[in-house]
């Protein structure tokens, strides 16, 4: 059948009758009859008619007869015809209709039916294909910015850029390309520190009373990490913090650290911490707290430097709709226009 229709495989005959004197199928009324009616021999023409229009009568109609195995009628053999073209229809409409959504699982398994039950594939199978490739990339960019993994990154967004997909993808592309130079440079930041030696941060534990330089670095980077500037003042709450293992360590919170968790006025106040004392001093104090110190130096002017880059980008977007508007207009805007597209974008 065509592709208009949801049945593709041809089928062969639907059953096959036994005579009882004969091996192999009867493939109609009249093949019983003749080889009954050449089996029996002799007599004329009219006897042999009847004898045989007789037998063919019990065969479909005395299902009680030994020599009656299975029967089928013409409904019933369009009836089963039917029924195979609906169950077909069926796996035709679930793919069409998994290619519409975005669920990756539905799709396979669409896919894999129709695949399995060998329809013709009226471009409905081959969008199908495209769609779940499609959707896997946009899952694998989606994936790595979670995983915050720069080389991971990376090769979803060569495998995105080399498929067909890369203009649809764009959006995705460019926003996990920007995770990754954000996340790379932060790793330069932090290389230090997650070079240092365990003895190093056992050694800024081992603090019972530390210098007031040292105690207000490792502040600082803890109010980075989320913690809390009350809380930190007590020194007792740092050393517990330093002394985990595990996901929950002080290494392992500064590799998965991330700028985009820390607001601006955080930044600020843990800038105007670390500005109080000098590197030398902090140096000349720990090693491991001066390590501290250059790191949140280091991301504190990255995220002054975002935030800028930030408002610069809002300030250019408002200016271009104010320009658009004057040229709709041909009349500048007025200091209220201004005020209202500005509350607009807030």
């Amino acid at each position: 059948m065509g592709c208009g229709s949801s049945s593709e495989v041809q089928t062969g005959p639907q059953d096959r009758r036994y005579d009882g004197d004969v091996d192999g199928p009867v493939k109609s009324r009249d093949d019983v009859t003749n080889r009954g009616t050449k089996r029996k021999g002799g007599g004329g023409q009219g006897n042999r008619s009847s004898k045989t229009d007789g037998r063919a009568k019990r065969l479909t109609d005395d299902s009680s007869s030994k020599y009656h195995t299975r029967s089928y009628t013409t409904e019933q053999q369009d009836g089963e015809e039917l029924r195979e073209q609906g169950y077909k229809r069926r796996i035709r409409n679930d793919i069409l209709d998994a290619t519409q959504g975005k669920d990756i699982s539905a799709l396979e398994k669409a896919i894999d039916k129709f695949e399995r039950n060998r329809l013709i594939d009226c471009d409905d199978l081959s969008n199908a294909q495209d769609r779940l490739d499609f959707l896997k990339l946009k899952r694998d960019l989606r994936d790595a910015i979670k995983r915050n993994h720069v080389g991971v990154m990376e090769r979803a967004i060569e495998r995105a850029r080399e498929s067909g997909w890369r203009t649809a993808l764009e959006p995705q592309i460019a926003a996990t390309e920007r995770k990754m130079l954000n996340q790379a440079e932060l790793n330069r930041y932090a290389h230090d520190i997650l070079a240092m030696e365990p003895q190093t941060i056992s050694e800024i534990h081992s603090y019972h009373r530390p210098p007031a330089c040292v105690h207000d670095v490792m502040a600082a980077s803890y109010m980075l990490l989320g913690h809390d500037e009350a809380q930190l003042r007590d020194w007792s709450y740092i050393q517990g913090m330093a002394g985990r293992l595990g996901k929950s360590s002080l290494i392992n919170q500064v590799k998965e650290f991330d700028t985009e968790a820390v607001d601006e006025h955080t930044a600020r106040r843990v800038r105007e911490i670390i500005d109080y004392h000098d590197l030398d001093e902090i140096r000349s104090a720990s090693n491991g707290a001066a390590t501290f110190h250059c790191w949140a130096e280091s991301v504190t002017g990255k995220i002054n430097r975002d935030a800028e880059e930030k408002r610069q980008n809002q300030e250019q977007g408002l200016d271009d709709e104010l320009e658009d508007r004057y040229r709709e207009e041909e009349k500048p805007p007025s200091m209220a226009a201004k005020q209202q597209i500005a509350k607009g974008r807030r």
